[in-house]
């Protein structure tokens, strides 16, 4: 690793292990899921028995890759109720993290939206002008509001 990066595969597994901790201490029992053909990354069962699927991304940028419309292409395709973006970025004494918890239908509609900003300005992910491709796009931060992992325990709880 260089002090720089931390390589994809373990940032990866990292923000898992992460926002899992980060539930169990909110009172959720969690649960990671493992292999490369899992339909979730974790699912959350609150006091009452609820469940959720949850599916996380880990960036060390400003931005996530979500491949919305590869993986969900239809309303009929199972979705996860929760999304948690982890933003990890390695500092001078550790690291500075934040979490972004939204639902599949915001997570959905803040895509829609930037895809559809994309697509009427003729600009593609790359940055070159010329025919939209169906790309995964990227979702900078400043989209997203910021809500703090209790609200995903409260609707839980």
């Amino acid at each position: 690793m260089s002090k720089s990066n931390i390589d994809k595969y373990n940032l990866n597994l990292a923000g898992e292990y992460r926002v899992a901790a980060e539930l169990c201490l909110r009172g959720l029992f969690t649960s990671v899921t493992y292999g490369n053909k899992k339909g979730a990354d974790l699912y959350a069962i609150g006091e009452n028995r609820k469940t959720a699927v949850i599916e996380v991304k880990a960036s060390q940028s400003s931005r996530f890759v979500t491949s919305l419309y590869q993986k969900y292409k239809s309303a009929d395709t199972q979705a996860p109720d929760f999304w948690v973006l982890y933003s990890v970025k390695l500092t001078a004494t550790g690291f500075a993290e934040r979490f972004f918890v939204l639902s599949h239908r915001e997570l959905s509609r803040i895509q829609g939206e930037a895809t559809s900003a994309r697509r009427s300005s003729g600009v593609k992910q790359d940055g070159s002008s010329g025919r939209m491709k169906h790309l995964r796009w990227e979702l900078p931060t400043t989209t997203f509001a910021w809500r703090p992992a209790r609200c995903l325990a409260e609707q839980l709880g």
